[in-house]
């Protein structure tokens, strides 16, 4: 009972305590291992192209959709700082786990803290923190999406209204979020169906939480739409409908499902341990389920809880449905946690069975989910690690190039300074043991990057008139230069006050 005496500071201070205490396992969990994964990025300044030109900014926001975005700046400072916004990113996280884990009743503190560990480290929060300017922001969208799931599930309007409310402003600052409120949606219907629900009810609760989601993106799309009216932004990234059409989207999303775990799609899975490891995740959910329906003995439980397990693929990668094909890249996917919560909910479902067989596919579960851990840990490390040699190579080479260019005795604080062409020799020299295949957020080669002018401004501290002249390029004088760093790439337009350096 709530004692009356106490200030609303000292009643939050006394929850916040029972919530940390109660909590306690999963928080330690993704905090600890989150360190483990994301420490050096934390600690360093990587970079690639976008974290090159948003050292003082949130990049695309009112343009792309994501006014929530810009609103988080009274909260997040336009100034990209790794430890700030890494150690709040990371909180935030913890504080996703614990709703999660709440919402979904996950007792087992080997699965609380295999959860919180999973999520910690999964690539996309990974890529997340490969782009810091964004990373505090998007933290908090992933935690208004889970909690208004969380509030979904408590039901009546009371918290539905909020729910919807704190859904569409996570979708102003990322869209992509959708997914993982759909995906959790669907595993908490499942949930109710292993714990002995009525399928009526489940599916009447289904329908309902498709209002929700779809009442969430409603208003999203009218406030976006109030915002590009108010401003100007011209937002365009984000079709209402996938321009490939419904069916090839529909394929698309069930091939890309089946491709993270077979293919390694998004960097998702990133070894063969990381593989072996999500094949029995998988079957041990498949198993769960047998065994749950076959003890039930119930028709239309079953013939539910199969056609959930169908649509579950769906909500996840349901960004496909809405956006095209060419923008999904691994943030977008950080809906496939929500797999790592379906495994949990499956391992407490099985939890009252004692014959031994179960008892050693839980333990085996558990161990799978160690290994996945492990590999991300890994993976996380390898991708800093390579961001980290991408700045090193890019300070070195423009280093050198822009010596020489202050070298030439034509050069002044007022002349302008053309950087023509990419380098086509390669900068960048990694082994295979860095190779993250198509995972977003470092570059391959920082240097030939749209971002260049930004990274000599705030990395070399050299504020020059500089620009990337292309129709220079069908000049016979130009044909004629030898590229850098040969003698005579530097060429000076005394009546444009121009020095013109080829790359290429």
């Amino acid at each position: 009972m709530k004692d009356k005496s106490l200030s609303l500071c000292e009643r939050a201070a006394l929850a916040l305590s029972g919530a940390v205490r109660r909590y306690a396992v999963p928080i330690a969990s993704t905090i600890a291992v989150g360190f483990l994964a994301h420490m050096y990025a934390f600690t360093n300044k990587l970079l690639n192209a976008d974290e090159t030109a948003a050292l003082f900014s949130k990049g695309a926001t009112l343009t792309s959709g994501r006014w929530g975005l810009e609103a988080t700046k009274l909260l997040f400072p336009d100034v990209s700082m790794p430890w700030i916004y890494g150690v709040i990113g990371l909180a935030l996280i913890a504080a996703a786990v614990c709703v999660i884990v709440g919402c979904f009743e996950i007792k087992g503190r080997m699965a609380q803290a295999l959860l919180g560990g999973a999520v910690a480290t999964f690539p996309a929060l990974t890529g997340n923190f490969c782009y810091m300017f964004t990373s505090a922001p998007y933290a908090l969208a992933i935690l208004l999406a889970v909690i208004s799931v969380r509030l979904f599930a408590r039901g009546g309007g009371r918290r539905c209204v909020p729910g919807v409310v704190l859904l569409a402003f996570a979708l102003g600052i990322y869209q992509a979020y959708i997914a993982l409120a759909a995906s959790l949606c669907v595993v908490l219907m499942i949930k109710e169906l292993l714990s002995g629900s009525d399928a009526g009810a489940v599916l009447r609760r289904g329908l309902v939480l498709l209002v929700l989601l779809a009442a969430a993106l409603g208003i999203y799309y009218l406030v976006t739409l109030i915002v590009e009216s108010a401003v100007g932004s011209g937002y365009q990234e984000y079709e209402v409908t996938a321009s490939a059409g419904f069916g090839r989207s529909l394929a698309a999303a069930y091939s890309s499902f089946i491709g993270i775990f077979l293919s390694g799609n998004f960097g998702f899975v990133n070894s063969g341990v990381s593989m072996a490891a999500h094949i029995v995740c998988a079957l041990a959910v498949v198993c769960t389920v047998v065994i749950c329906t076959v003890r039930a003995r119930d028709a239309r439980r079953t013939a539910v809880l199969i056609v959930l397990l169908a649509l579950y693929p769906l909500s996840v990668n349901c960004m496909y449905l809405i956006a095209s094909a060419d923008i999904i890249h691994s943030l977008v996917m950080f809906s496939f946690v929500s797999f790592y919560v379906l495994t949990a909910v499956a391992v407490e479902a099985a939890m009252g069975e004692k014959k031994p067989a179960l008892r050693a596919a839980r333990a085996v579960t558990a161990l799978a989910a160690a290994a996945i851990i492990a590999s991300n840990v890994y993976f996380a490390n390898k991708v800093y690690l390579k961001m980290y040699l991408e700045y090193e190579n890019a300070f070195s080479f423009y280093n050198a190039l822009m010596a020489e260019v202050m070298d030439n005795p034509n050069f002044s604080r007022y002349t302008v300074i053309d950087l023509v062409g990419d380098v086509q020799s390669g900068l960048t020299h990694f082994t295979d043991e860095l190779d993250t295949g198509d995972f977003t957020g470092p570059n391959e080669d920082l240097v030939n990057t749209y971002t260049r002018v930004d990274f000599i401004k705030y990395y070399l501290g050299l504020d020059l008139y500089m620009y990337r002249e292309d129709t220079i390029l069908r000049c016979q004088w130009y044909d004629e230069m030898p590229c850098y760093p040969d003698e005579g790439c530097i060429k000076y337009l005394p009546d444009e006050n121009r020095l013109v350096i080829k790359l290429s």
